[in-house]
């Protein structure tokens, strides 16, 4: 009997998954079957949205990879210069305390804000660095202008790859999510498909066989992929 496809499947298991039912569909020889037919433009039409919805969440992965880079580079800044407040050196440590200070008009806390806010606030403070007075201070600190550089460019990094996704992302409140696309394609494949071709299998052999059989051999490696998986997290813990 065709199993059903696990629903908890991965996002991208279940979307790679249907793509393999409609080749296999496309190559049956079953296309003119009108039953079939419906039920895989069904399949496919929901199954693009779920691709869609999977590239909108590659460009909301990138530019969170994009946000904790230019986090990382403001802790950068902000430690080294404190650090350089206790230096020895009477000319070292008042430098440091110049640069300190417009630092902490923005400070730690900017990583927590919004995007938006973060931006505006880094971009606030690394003009405030390009002050004459300021960058004479910054070029006392040994590596504080190489920080600040590192800043500058994940910055621009961030907003360049915000400005490229900016559509992609505007979108994303008018669109169903990815996890909710993903039970609906399941649902598909498992409360249509997987039950006529169960009946069809059993009643019409010699129509419907060897699809059927093919639509079983892709649903069960998917099965048998997220099952190894499940197991080998469980050994791990």
């Amino acid at each position: 009997m065709i199993e059903k496809i696990i629903v908890n499947s991965r996002t991208t298991e279940i979307h790679g998954t249907t793509r393999l039912l409609i080749n296999a569909f496309q190559q049956s020889g079953l296309t003119e079957d009108l039953t079939l037919s419906q039920l895989f433009t069904a399949i496919n039409d929901k199954n693009t949205l779920l691709g869609d919805a999977i590239d909108r969440s590659k460009a909301q992965s990138i530019l969170a990879d994009k946000d904790d880079i230019r986090d990382a580079a403001d802790r950068a800044v902000g430690y080294l210069i404190k650090g350089y407040t206790y230096h020895p050196d009477e000319t070292i440590r008042n430098a440091a305390l110049v640069v300190e200070a417009v630092f902490n008009k923005y400070g730690f806390s900017v990583i927590d804000e919004s995007y938006v806010t973060e931006s505006s606030h880094l971009v606030s403070m690394l003009g405030d660095f390009a002050a004459p007075k300021v960058q004479a201070a910054i070029a006392l600190l040994s590596g504080v202008p190489e920080n600040i550089a590192s800043l500058q460019a994940a910055q621009t990094d961030f907003e360049n790859t915000q400005t490229q996704y900016a559509e992609e992302l505007a979108e994303e409140n008018n669109q169903l999510n990815a996890s909710t696309l993903k039970k609906e394609v399941a649902a598909l494949i498992n409360d249509d498909l997987v039950v006529f071709l169960r009946s069809a299998e059993r009643f019409q052999a010699e129509t419907y066989g060897a699809f059927a059989a093919t639509v079983a051999k892709i649903i069960a490696d998917n099965n048998d992929a997220v099952l190894k998986r499940r197991k080998k997290d469980d050994s791990e813990d």
